[in-house]
């Protein structure tokens, strides 16, 4: 019984952290029409595979994509949607298991949210979904499918299981930055309204602070001076001065994403490189995702999304992930207080 309930509690950060062994992932992407949906050409090797589905501009065609990742932010295997009705994401682990997209019949409970876009953030209208998303900046809200979901945080039911509202405010280069929050209540982000989650401080370089609100924040708010720049392939002779901004926050982050071009056969092949750094504040510092997340497919792109904490531990990718093994720490902690204090309070769970 002590084991049934511990497992509730801490299966979900933990599923990631055993010891993995490489498997070949099939490595394609393709566009079709309508179902079925598949590609099977070109591998790759990593210790988890994925398959994602998108819809495309066109009606009824679709995109699908096959690769491998590395500490996938969702907490559990298999297929489920992401975020979206028409957005559906795999992860799995085995030799080619990314072979076909498959989803098990799950029960969940259908809630009630606003569902409006920036432009008309008061127009009145609802949708039905599994939990409800707002962007507090904008005021833009809808429904969201599949495990509940923010940036920088492992993606699963757990994210909702002992609250009913979670944000996270991204700041990341000179764009505004943008406070995402998830709740899971009927008409839960009804309420709008628009925030502005940031000031700056005065100094020789460009700081910018989030504002930390004492009342959504359930923990100690430690803050940490971060890397706050946004470059692409095209703006690398600014990277010494924009490296040298700085924004105010509870995580660093730092985030890339590369896109190949043309055809290898030839060498034709270029990559067009975007990468952002900044930081992020937090209601709630559980389930928060350490260290980084790659994803990747053979020749056709990748994707890095990292977390962090310390003083510019986002100044560049090496040190941001070095975060994998505090989190492993803080989860291991979590455990043994858990066990130990349960051992203490209920010695009849041990019978």
């Amino acid at each position: 019984m002590l084991i049934t309930y511990l497992s509730h509690i801490m299966l979900a950060p933990t599923i990631f952290i055993t010891h993995q062994v490489n498997s070949r992932c099939y490595s394609c992407a393709g566009t079709c029409y309508s179902e079925p949906c598949n590609c099977q050409m070109g591998s790759c090797e990593s210790d988890y595979c994925f398959i994602e589905r998108r819809p495309t501009d066109e009606r009824d065609y679709y995109r699908i994509t096959k690769g491998c990742i590395k500490r996938p932010p969702r907490t559990h295997m298999g297929c489920d949607y992401d975020r979206f009705q028409n957005h559906i994401l795999c992860i799995c682990r085995g030799e080619f298991c990314n072979d076909m997209i498959y989803i098990r019949p799950m029960h969940r409970q259908t809630i009630t949210c606003r569902n409006c876009s920036d432009r008309e953030p008061d127009c009145g209208e609802i949708c039905r979904g599994q939990w409800c998303h707002e962007d507090s900046t904008t005021g833009a809200a809808g429904c969201g499918y599949g495990p509940p979901s923010l940036p920088y945080f492992y993606k699963g039911p757990e994210l909702l299981y002992y609250r009913t509202r979670m944000c996270v405010t991204v700041s990341r280069g000179s764009s505004s930055p943008r406070k995402h929050c998830i709740c899971n209540t009927n008409n839960c982000n009804v309420a709008y309204k628009r925030s502005t989650p940031w000031n700056h401080l005065e100094g020789a370089s460009r700081i910018r602070s989030l504002f930390v609100n004492p009342k959504e924040s359930n923990f100690p708010s430690e803050l940490h001076r971060c890397v706050n720049c946004e470059l692409s392939t095209q703006d690398i002779r600014m990277t010494a001065s924009c490296k040298q901004n700085q924004c105010m926050g509870h995580y660093c982050t730092f985030a890339t994403q590369r896109l190949f071009l043309g055809t290898k056969q030839y060498r034709q092949q270029k990559s067009i490189l975007n990468e952002r750094q900044g930081c992020i504040n937090v209601t709630d510092n559980h389930h928060i995702q350490l260290g980084c997340s790659h994803k990747w497919m053979s020749n056709e792109g990748e994707e890095l999304y990292c977390a962090c904490i310390g003083d510019r531990c986002n100044r560049d990718l090496a040190t941001a992930s070095l975060n994998k093994a505090i989190r492993i720490t803080i989860i291991i902690n979590e455990l043994i207080t858990v066990i130990f204090i349960h051992l203490i309070i209920c010695p009849n769970l041990l019978s």
